[in-house]
């Protein structure tokens, strides 16, 4: 760390607490301290006179805002002490609950209530959450398209597009997408997009063409085949009537769309014929292509007004109605705030200043907003002092969401035109000075120095201020080019890193925690990073026989694991018998386990059928009959329970959750699982629906990118890898990542319906498919669609550089990429220097190497004679004498001695004896216990007093919450136990063991278990109330209980 950066920052942070009269715009590095800013600029304004609730903060999550809230509070109590505050700031402290600190979406919930009539919103409005806002959506456009009924011009643009190839869905999507640009709905509505009526060539020209060289064309040959497919449409075409032509030539669409060239002169004749016939079938598909393309494009200008005319007329009832969008909230501030001068008079004086971070994220809608804030009439010049805007536009990777570059670069034009200053932080305090050095001299040439500042910015550096020597590289890669096809190359991938994974923790790589402390890493600091989900399935299995725990986040990577597409399966399988390939999937699935063996045996016998609804299933036997009868049961009460209750019943009943735990041995199956009964009672919570929508909505979620950044995390006492997008990681930051999946490239096949270019008022539309020459295409499509692929691939750059800037103290970067791939993001690193700048990783053992395949070494010996019959009865005996078997707990036993002992000693014991047990005393301890074992390791008095309170209610003791908080405190800061697990490299709380003994097995759970260098140490809490003489005596008591728990743990771990 230079003198020269640190006196560089300095002086930007000096500029952010004392400028007060000035608009900042604020460009901070990653790990510069975006948020700290904010808060000095929050805390200077309230030491500068400003009333706390007349500053608004804003941040683009709950989690971010919840966060600042917490630090301007602290950075407030801190300035109590100084000499030299006024009695303001205690009062700003104590008025910080009423502070604007929060999302954008609600501050613009606060902005509306108090405008709703300018606005024209029911000021009792509730905002849908995104599954209620899309089933509402499918529901108001099946209701619009019933209204159109008996609208002659309306019917005959629908009928058209249908009979010119649009699919009813993809119409639908032309609503559904537009409703999410709502600025573009407004522009489309004041300047409809038209094209001309195509013109039709002479059809009889082109069809004697053709017959000109298909006659005595050979047969065998895909050129010829063109022709007389050609010639089909275009006879086909003289004979149909006109208002039949549009249907018959979109009936060709495939023969049209064919280019097929391979053919031969020799069985042409002669190079001469061959080459005329190519001629022609190349004419003349160009000119039936160009003309269904023209057909299409007036089509689809009909049609869309009336999508046009949905959209805005649904924009209307929701604000009617009360019931907003998150988009509404935006689209309906901006308006009044545009259109009402008293309105927006208002929201400048109820405001004094209004901070934004990260602001790199906002999208034009919302810069509006705060444009409207600074000035008060559009022509006029921003006033001083009332923005502070930070962020970094190098992390600008949210298009999806509308953020735009071209828009931040002319906000900043704006704000330096109008003479404000750009404080610039570039003092990195997150990551090692290694992994610093190799994201400069790799992503300063990547990303440029912005010579299209609209489209990418220039590259600031960063620099560091940590400093020290930790074990394990900061910076090294791995992979590299391989001649795999892409699934070998992804398995060889995760092989590498699952083996990485394992060779972190055997080569005992060190991690410096925030507060400086140096240790050894352990599997919870590793994050994996992917740009994109394809690598995740061969991730997931090598991690597992690599015997490396690991937890995938976020919702988009979720809906792809196996476990809930199995789970997708069989709810797709009870909807529709019909579905063999999800019967099927449902069979083979842990749900039902059957063999592929056992299938094949059942398909043989049933024509290769998986009906379940056949007549003579129950006289069947098998594992393939019992499976699809237990089907056929869920199919036919799928009507009579909710959602919910059903994905429920079929986890619970078919061991889901325990079949994935005993294959994994982790928390995924149950944490996905819970996940989808989840989704289930959300999606019920908008309107009761079928199963068969729930099923197509989710296929739909699975397909989407889906950024959750509020579930982010791992519990306490879990030592995880984490697996997760790029995206779900932007604003976290590791000990250990590692950036994978680069074999990812900038998505060429991606044509969203709406491109626009609102400063030049240009609009393109697409629908349908690209593939088979089934698209609709309308507007500046294609121009607009260049330009964003120029966004597309800059902005790839970008999410490469917040996936690298991730990194505290290791940053390993996997370039496995495919030697026939033309570009991806692994071959951007290496052209940009990723392996001059870095070492190579040294080849980690791989999981052969490690412990060999699970099965590896296992012999089976069957007994001589023993047919498939006699292994199925083997096996029944298996089950019975498994299912037979007695499970105890340590408690139980416990119980059984305390019985007895109560019979002897009833007479001696007096009852109203204070440590005599009781109901309500075993009630205080699952209390107790429950808190305890649901308390983070380190937390403060409100959260213990919070699950304290929360326990007593649910054990119905409410009236004795003050004496679980009195115990379950002593626990948390005086127990000698409890210091030792905070200390501790591993602690487990609530630690289920099962040992088997003869024929039973004994069951149970420890409190507490610490791993030490000695050992393993036991921790039981009992909440007895004992005098001190009885000490001793109780003790005694609890002897056997303690016994039992050593005896299973040590048995349990060796």
């Amino acid at each position: 760390m230079s003198c020269e950066h640190h006196a560089n920052d300095d002086a930007a942070r000096r500029v952010i607490r004392e400028a007060l009269d000035q608009t900042l715009f604020v460009e901070a590095g990653a790990g510069t301290g975006k948020t700290s800013a904010l808060v000095d600029r929050f805390v200077a304004l309230v030491r500068g006179g400003t009333e706390i609730d007349r500053i608004a903060a804003v941040t683009f999550t709950e989690k971010a805002a919840a966060e600042l809230r917490e630090r301007v509070r602290g950075a407030l109590e801190e300035a109590q002490d100084e000499a030299e505050v006024g009695p303001h700031m205690a009062v700003a402290l104590e008025s910080l609950d009423r502070a604007q600190i929060s999302t954008i979406h609600s501050f613009a919930q606060t902005l509306l209530r108090a405008f709703s009539a300018q606005a024209g919103v029911d000021p009792d409005f509730e905002v849908q959450d995104p599954v209620s806002t899309e089933r509402r959506m499918q529901e108001r456009w099946r209701l619009y398209l019933e209204s159109l009924e008996g609208n002659s011009a309306a019917e005959e643009a629908i009928d058209r597009v249908l009979s010119l190839g649009l699919q009813t869905s993809e119409i639908e999507r032309l609503a559904s997408d537009l409703a999410y640009r709502p600025t573009l709905a407004e522009l489309l509505a004041a300047n409809p997009l038209t094209a001309p009526e195509a013109s039709w060539p002479d059809i009889g020209r082109l069809r004697a063409e053709v017959e000109t060289v298909a006659t005595g064309a050979p047969e065998d040959d895909l050129v010829a085949d063109r022709l007389r497919s050609l010639l089909a449409i275009l006879q086909a075409l003289e004979r149909a009537d006109e208002d039949e032509r549009e249907a018959t030539i979109a009936a060709g669409t495939d023969a049209i769309g064919d280019r097929s060239r391979r053919t031969s002169i020799s069985k042409w004749g002669s190079k001469e014929r061959k080459e005329a016939a190519l001629d022609v079938a190349d004419r003349v598909s160009e000119e039936l292509n160009e003309l269904l393309s023209g057909l299409r494009a007036s089509a689809l200008a009909a049609l869309l007004p009336f999508v046009v005319a949905f959209v805005s007329q649904e924009a209307r009832a929701r604000a009617r109605e009360g019931a907003l969008t998150f988009d509404d909230l935006i689209v309906r501030v901006r308006q009044v705030l545009r259109d009402n001068e008293s309105a927006r008079q208002a929201f400048r004086e109820r405001f004094a200043a209004l901070l934004i971070d990260e602001f790199q994220d906002t999208d034009p809608l919302q810069m509006e907003i705060a444009l409207a804030f600074a000035r008060a009439r559009d022509s006029d010049p921003l006033e001083a002092g009332r923005l502070f805007l930070v962020g970094d536009p190098k992390q600008s990777i949210y298009r999806f969401r509308r953020a735009d570059m071209a828009m931040y670069s002319r906000t900043r034009d704006e704000i330096e035109a109008a003479g404000s200053e750009f404080p610039e932080l570039a003092l990195n305090r997150r990551s090692r000075l290694e992994i610093l050095h190799w994201v400069n001299a790799v992503f300063a040439p990547l990303i440029g120095e912005g010579a299209e500042p609209g489209i990418q910015p220039p590259y600031r550096k960063i620099h560091a201020h940590r400093e020290g020597e930790l074990r394990g590289p900061g910076v090294a890669w791995m992979g590299g080019p391989v001649g795999h096809n892409a699934r070998g190359m992804r398995d060889e991938e995760a092989r590498a890193i699952a083996g990485q994974c394992r060779a972190v923790i055997s080569e005992q790589w060190q991690v410096q925690d925030r507060h400086g402390t140096v240790r050894d890493a352990s599997y919870r600091d590793i994050a994996v990073l992917i740009p994109r989900r394809i690598l995740l399935t061969a991730l997931e299995r090598e991690l597992a026989d690599a015997q490396v725990p690991y937890r995938v986040e976020g919702g988009s990577l979720i809906y792809r694991t196996q476990e809930v597409r199995d789970i997708i399966n069989c709810l797709t399988a009870i909807d529709d018998p019909a579905d063999e390939v999800a019967v099927a999937g449902a069979l083979r699935s842990p749900a039902f386990a059957c063999s592929d063996v056992d299938l094949a045996a059942f398909a043989t016998d049933n024509r290769g059928r998986f009906d379940y609804l056949r007549s003579d299933l129950d006289g069947r036997d098998g594992p393939v009959a019992e499976a699809l009868r237990i089907l056929r049961g869920y199919h036919g009460s799928r009507h009579e329970t909710s959602l919910a209750s059903l994905v429920e019943k079929l986890i619970w009943e078919r061991r889901v959750v325990e079949v994935g735990t005993i294959d994994q041995g982790d928390r995924n199956a149950f944490r996905r699982a819970r996940f989808l009964v989840e989704q289930a009672r959300a999606f019920e919570r908008a309107r009761p629906e079928s199963l068969r929508a729930f099923v197509s909505w989710l296929e739909r979620q699975s397909a989407r990118m889906i950024v959750d950044h509020e579930g982010a995390g791992i519990d306490d006492d879990e030592d995880a890898v984490r697996i997760m997008t790029i995206h779900a990681a932007k604003g976290l930051e590791f000990p250990i990542v590692i950036l994978a999946g680069l074999s990812a490239a900038p998505n060429t096949n991606e044509y969203p319906t709406y491109l626009a270019d609102h400063a030049a008022g240009r609009v393109g539309v697409h629908a349908g498919r690209r593939g088979g020459n089934r698209e609709f295409v309308l507007g500046d499509y294609g121009d607009l669609r260049t330009a964003e692929s120029a966004h597309d691939e800059a902005e790839m750059g970008r999410l490469l550089y917040v996936a690298a800037t991730r990194g505290r103290d290791h940053l390993i970067v996997s370039l496995y990429h495919r030697k026939s791939q033309r570009t991806s993001c692994a071959q951007r690193l290496i052209a940009h220097g990723a392996q001059v700048h870095a070492p190579e990783l040294a080849e980690a053992p791989t999981v052969s190497a490690i412990s060999g395949s699970r099965l590896a070494g296992l012999t089976v010996e069957l007994p001589d004679g023993l047919d498939r019959e006699g292994l199925k009865a083997e096996r029944a005996a298996l089950v019975t004498t498994a299912t037979t078997r007695r499970f105890t707990s340590a408690t139980a036993i416990k119980r059984k001695v305390d019985d007895r002992r109560v019979d002897e000693e009833r007479e001696r014991t007096d009852a109203s004896e204070p440590w005599s047990r009781g109901r309500a005393g075993t009630r205080l301890g699952r209390a107790v216990h429950a808190a305890i074992q649901s308390l983070p390791l380190d937390p403060d008095d409100g959260t213990i007093e919070a699950f304290c309170r929360a326990q007593a209610v649910a054990e119905a003791i409410p009236h004795r919450e003050a004496e679980v908080r009195r115990l379950v405190t002593w626990v948390v800061r005086e127990s000698d136990a409890w210091r030792r697990a905070v200390a501790a490299t591993r602690a487990i709380r609530e630690a289920p063991f099962a040992v088997r003994e003869g024929d039973a097995v004994l069951e149970g759970f420890v409190d507490l278990l610490i791993e030490t260098d000695d050992g393993i140490e036991l921790i039981d809490w009992k909440t007895d109330a004992v005098p001190a003489e009885a000490v001793e005596e109780r003790l005694r008591q609890y002897e056997l209980q303690a016994g039992l728990y050593v005896h299973g743990v040590q048995t349990a771990t060796g």
